[in-house]
């Protein structure tokens, strides 16, 4: 009997695997359409804006160097030059060109939009090599049915597919989800590659599910906006209409979650199937940048039939196993088991939320009904893997073309030459099955899609007795693992960070800054010079001696056969070694003499012997070691 509603199950995926996933009105067309062709978007931007867009990309966010020396402390300053805060980067000082044009291929028709609104889009995804961008087709006009879309490569995702199954998932699911397919991407008739195509969860798509224009209530969170106090939440979630800047009725609903003592409370304010089941799918799919670990990735928005605010989930990139140890990110009492495939939902929501408190740890029973009805219904390997199947061979070629270099040796849609490494197409074969894959740092380490699907599942039958597929409860099921590529989640990676003490406990993490002003230690104090500089002492020659400037900042040099400059900054020429999928120094390195007076140390800070450069001010050049600030060298730019 259990294995014929398997077969039931089955054959209702493949039947609505072209049409719609949820009730009829909330999927766009666009969304149903492309599900068996891809549509290309040309876009024609003015050359010197489009430019300025892509520089952009490059000059806000940190290099990888920055990236992989960062300070976790800053993240705890509440100074909002902080180095720390780029981490939390948003779009909000994006620039928007307003100009140019898009056709849109599908179907053999071609349809033009002369107003247009193009942006980069995404915040963490810019420290990848390939972008995503923000479009918005201005006036009446609407394509298939939408006119704001999120254009992503989900750089992170070695196998392309996680944002598609996650909305797929929430389609047929039932839930007020946004919807995701793919595209091809032209950009002044140059082509940068396959993109996921997506809803843009703001005031339009308010208006297309609900009927509300402009509406006043819609909040979205970034970093650090859980539901952990009234000041976290409302100092990390901005309101997606521009001209509302009273957040009283915000205020009043997070109050609400906050002095909730039963679920009948919570119940008058939010709609709390819909919260159950987005939490429930961020435990099955392992997702650690929504609501619970990050406070990151959702939106809320208040319904004007009812009054209720409702939740849903967007960026699903790092969900199914994708940098899973970020977990540990911030965790209140991290645990020392890290099987995460295992966890129960107790371990995974280990975050003191009070609406978690009173809508699951007091009593489970809805909750874990909600997750037995997704089990049986959706996240199981009989019903996924076939999908997964078919989302892997229609999206094939095209991968294969984005993985294929250009003549110059690029690949397309690689804009941010500080990180240009992209995953093999070996990695997005093998990821998209069961075989686990290390990239770090250029892009992360990922469970199988596959395999976090099937153990996750078997976890949670277990943990919750649900009577399951006897073939994949199986130990001895067989799986292949592609030996090739194979690597190893680095479960060690944020060991030694002491979590308490750099977000102070997580609750008193983004603080709303006073009124008073203070200045926040280890900032280089704004002193005046005195007139007698104080007692100075000149640095000695490092007694090791190193054959590339590299070495000055914790790289190797390269071999003799790498030859290509990937990046240059004041270390010199940047190449990378895949071998060891290292980045290495390519400037010979040459002696310099150290400056005979510190400057720095005239201003309390001793001069640095790295010539890494993490701010520039009225002063000089800082470098940042041994936990204090310390003024950079002049041989650094020599």
């Amino acid at each position: 009997m259990f294995s014929i509603f398997l077969l039931v199950v089955f054959l209702v995926w493949q039947v609505t695997a072209t049409t719609t996933f949820i009730e009829k009105g909330k999927r766009a067309e666009i969304f149903e359409l492309t599900d068996n062709e891809v549509p290309v978007f040309r876009l024609t931007l003015p050359e010197d804006q489009f430019k300025v867009v892509i520089e952009n990309l490059q000059s806000e966010k940190m290099s990888f160097s920055q990236v992989m020396n960062f300070d976790f402390n800053d993240l705890n300053s509440t100074d909002p030059d902080a180095k720390g805060n780029d981490l939390f980067a948003t779009e909000t000082n994006d620039i928007k060109i307003k100009e140019g044009t898009l056709v849109v291929e599908l179907n053999g028709q071609k349809k033009t939009f002369k107003k247009i609104t193009f942006s980069a889009g995404g915040s963490s995804a810019r420290t990848y090599g390939r972008q995503g961008f923000n479009l918005k087709i201005r006036g009446k006009d609407k394509l298939f049915g939408r006119s704001q879309f999120r254009i992503r490569s989900d750089a992170r995702d070695a196998t392309t597919m996680r944002s598609k199954l996650a909305c797929d998932i929430h389609n047929r699911l039932g839930l007020v989800s946004i919807s995701a397919n793919y595209m091809q991407l032209y950009i002044n008739d140059e082509y940068l590659g396959f993109y996921i195509l997506m809803d843009s969860p703001k005031l339009p798509w308010i208006e297309e599910i609900y009927g509300e224009k402009d509406t006043p209530n819609l909040y979205k969170c970034k970093a650090g906006g859980h539901f952990l106090s009234e000041e976290t939440c409302a100092v990390r979630c901005e309101n997606e209409n521009d001209d509302i800047t009273d957040k009283t009725e915000w205020i009043k609903f997070l109050r609400a979650l906050d002095n909730a003592k039963t679920p009948e409370d919570i119940e008058k304010v939010l709609e709390v199937d819909q919260f159950l089941y987005e939490v429930a799918y961020e435990y099955l799919s392992g997702a650690w940048d929504h609501l619970i670990r990050s406070g990151h990735n959702y939106s809320l928005y208040k319904q004007k039939s009812n009054g209720k605010w409702i939740i849903y989930y967007y960026d699903f990139d790092a969900d199914f196993g994708q940098d899973i140890v970020s977990i540990e990110f911030g965790q209140f009492n991290p645990n020392p088991d890290k099987n995460f495939p295992n966890y129960t939902y107790q371990q995974w929501f280990n975050v003191p939320m009070n609406v978690l408190n009173i809508l699951i740890f007091n009593d489970p029973t809805r909750f874990e009904n909600i997750i037995r009805k997704i089990v049986t219904d959706t996240f199981n390997p009989a019903t996924l893997f076939p999908h997964i199947d078919e989302i892997k061979k229609f999206i094939q070629p095209y991968i294969k073309q984005i993985k294929t270099p250009k003549e110059d040796g690029t690949l397309p849609g690689v804009l941010n030459k500080l990180n240009p490494v992209d995953y093999s197409y070996a990695e997005w074969d093998a990821n998209s099955e069961f075989t686990t894959i290390n990239n770090e740092p250029i892009n992360g380490s990922a469970y199988g899609l596959k395999y976090w699907i099937l153990a996750r599942y078997r976890a949670v039958c277990k943990h919750l007795s649900i009577e399951c597929d006897p073939i994949y409860m199986n130990e001895d099921y067989e799986y292949p693992i592609d030996k090739n590529v194979e690597g190893e989640i680095n479960l060690n990676l944020f060991d030694g960070i002491d979590f308490e003490k750099v977000f102070g406990g997580m609750n008193n993490n983004f603080q709303v800054p006073s009124n008073s002003t203070t200045v926040v230690d280890p900032e280089p104090a704004q002193t005046t010079i005195i007139s007698e500089p104080a007692q100075t002492t000149t640095i000695s020659e490092p007694t090791q001696k190193y054959k590339c400037w590299a070495e000055l900042a914790g790289y190797p040099c390269c071999s003799e056969r790498i030859k290509i400059v990937y990046e240059h900054d004041e270390f010199g020429d940047w190449g990378y070694d895949y071998s060891i999928k290292q980045w290495c120094g390519l400037t010979p390195y040459s002696e310099k003499i150290h400056d005979e007076i510190c400057w720095s140390e005239v201003f309390g800070y001793p001069c640095c012997e790295s010539c890494y450069v993490f701010e520039t001010d009225d002063y000089g050049k800082w470098g940042y070691e041994n936990n204090h600030w310390c003024g950079i060298q002049s041989y650094c730019s020599a």
